[in-house]
C-alpha cells in the first residue's frame, strides 16, 4: 500500500540522489515549483508490479528505503501475529478500494494519481459548484471513507511522522 498511491502522494527524492539516474530506471521524476525545489515521484509508483514487487527494488529512492511499515514493524518483532498484520493490510486494501469506488463514482478515473490527489480534486469540483445534489451525497460519503482510510494507515501503518 505504500507504493500503489494509497498511503502517499509521492516519494521525494534526497538532496543526494540524482533526479536523471531515477529517470533511466524509468521514474518520471518532477520538480516543485517551491524556491528551493524538491524532486519527487508521484505514485502510484511506475515501478510497482502487478505482483506488489518493486522492479527498482535494490535502487528504490532513500525514501522508500527508510519507510517502516508499522504492521510489519509490528509482526517482525512479534507484537502481533502475521495472521493479524495480514487481516490489517486486506482491511486497509478495502478502505483504500471503497475510497477509489467513490472516486470513480465522482468522476475522478484518473489511476495514476494517489487516491489522496484524487481526492483533492474532487473537493476543488465540488468547491467550484461543479456537482450536483446527487453527488454530493457520494462526496459525503468520499470525504467519510477518506478519513476512516487516513486514520487506518495512521493507526497501523505509519511509525513515524510523514514528511
Amino acid at each position: 500500500m505504500c507504493c500503489d498511491g494509497s498511503l502517499f502522494d509521492n516519494v521525494r527524492l534526497g538532496g543526494d540522489e540524482d533526479p536523471e539516474y531515477f529517470k533511466t530506471l524509468g521514474l518520471p521524476v518532477k520538480r516543485s515549483r517551491a524556491k528551493l525545489p524538491i524532486a519527487f515521484v508521484r505514485q502510484p509508483c511506475p515501478a510497482l508490479c502487478g505482483d506488489c514487487t518493486c522492479r527498482i527494488y535494490e535502487d528504490r529512492p532513500h525514501q522508500c528505503r527508510s519507510f517502516e511499515c508499522g504492521v510489519f514493524k509490528d509482526a517482525s518483532s512479534g507484537k502481533i501475529t502475521y495472521e493479524s498484520a495480514h487481516r490489517s493490510v486486506v482491511t486497509g486494501r478495502r478502505k483504500a478500494e471503497k475510497v477509489k469506488q467513490l472516486l470513480r463514482m465522482l468522476g475522478e478515473t484518473e489511476d495514476t494519481l494517489s487516491v489522496g490527489a484524487r481526492f483533492r480534486r474532487v473537493q476543488r469540483q465540488v468547491s467550484a459548484g461543479g456537482l450536483d445534489a446527487d453527488a454530493g451525497e457520494h462526496f459525503a460519503a468520499l470525504g467519510l471513507a477518506m478519513h476512516k482510510l487516513d486514520l487506518f494507515a495512521h493507526q497501523k501503518f505509519y511509525t513515524a511522522e510523514v514528511e
